[in-house]
Parts: structure tokens; sequence; C-alpha cells
């Protein structure tokens, strides 16, 4: 069960099984054997967050409803941690748009949560996944714009930015300046 979910290749082995075979009883239980001690430490563990993706990707509703309840224990540290910032991902991704919509707003319930993840090496992931939330999307721009400055600053930030349109690069507006867009590179 969960020790073979966190094994390096038992991981790999789990997620096969839930890939295609999900409805079948004994993977039912398997996954729930997985999921029964410690979601959250599942999602942050090396091999085990990618069993969690697999059962938001394929398991019961009853199981995708254990691994999102242990996101929302602590989404922005969740965002910000190294393994489990790919189940965050993925949940917005995969989820149901109820769990989705709880999940985005106990993520911008923390004051500067979007902007803070923007500019994070994990964080950023999770927030182009959220800018794909229907109805979280519109708020997560909102902040985004608020904070602008801040993200042109940051080097995930300014790439976001930048993703979203929002941010230009500093050739085009040079090129724009002086006048010379239409003769880059056709002299």
């Amino acid at each position: 069960g969960r020790s073979v979910a966190t094994h390096q290749f038992g991981s790999q082995v789990i997620c096969r099984l839930f890939e295609h075979a999900a409805g079948e009883p004994r993977i039912v239980e398997l996954a729930d054997v997985v999921l029964s001690n410690d979601a959250v430490g599942l999602c942050c563990h090396k091999y085990g967050h990618a069993a969690a993706m697999a059962i938001l990707s394929n398991g019961l509703s009853r199981q995708r409803a254990v691994v999102v309840a242990a996101l929302q224990t602590d989404v922005c540290r969740f965002a910000k941690h190294r393994f489990a910032a790919f189940v965050v991902q993925h949940a917005f991704l995969q989820c149901a748009p109820a769990e989705c919509g709880a999940l985005a707003r106990g993520l911008m319930s923390q004051a500067g949560a979007v902007v803070t993840l923007a500019c994070h090496a994990c964080g950023v992931h999770v927030i182009r996944a959220l800018l794909q939330v229907p109805g979280a999307a519109e708020r997560a721009l909102q902040y985004l714009g608020q904070r602008e400055q801040r993200l042109r600053k940051d080097v995930f930030g300014s790439k976001l930015l930048r993703e979203l349109g929002l941010l230009e690069d500093k050739v085009v507006d040079e090129a724009r300046a002086t006048g010379s867009a239409a003769n880059v590179g056709g002299a």
C-alpha cells in the first residue's frame, strides 16, 4: 500500500494501475489504503506525489476528495513545496469545478499569496494552473496586475507577465520607441 506508493519503482506501478484499472475493486481498495494514513505526506513525498496525482486523474470522487482535503490544510505551503506543487497544479487542472474553486479560495484567502507564488520557482506553475480555473482566473489576474512592479523585478514573475502578454521584451519596447520595428530583420 503506502510503502509501495512511496517507493521509486513501486510508485510507477501504482500509477499505471490507477490509470488502467482504477474502477477495479482491488485497485479501489489499494487507493484507499494508499490514502488512509497520511495523504499530506503522500503529496509531499518524492515518489508518492505521483500516486496522489494519479488518484486525482483516475480515482473515485471520494478518493479525489481526500487528496483535495489534504491540500486544503495549507494550500499555500504545498504550492511552494518541491513535490506537492505538482499535486496542487494537477488538482487545478483535473478536479471538478467545486473542488478547484475551494482550493482557489483557500489559496487566494491569504493576503499576497498569488503574487508570492508567482515569484516562486514551484509556485509559479501553480499560478499558471490557477489562471485556468474559471472564476478564479479573473481574481488572480487582478492580484497580479495590482503588484505588477514587484513581478517585473522577479525572474519567475516577469516571465509569467510576459506569457500573459502583460510585459513585453525590452527589445520590442526599444524598437517601438525608436520607430525601427519595421526595419528589424528586413534590411
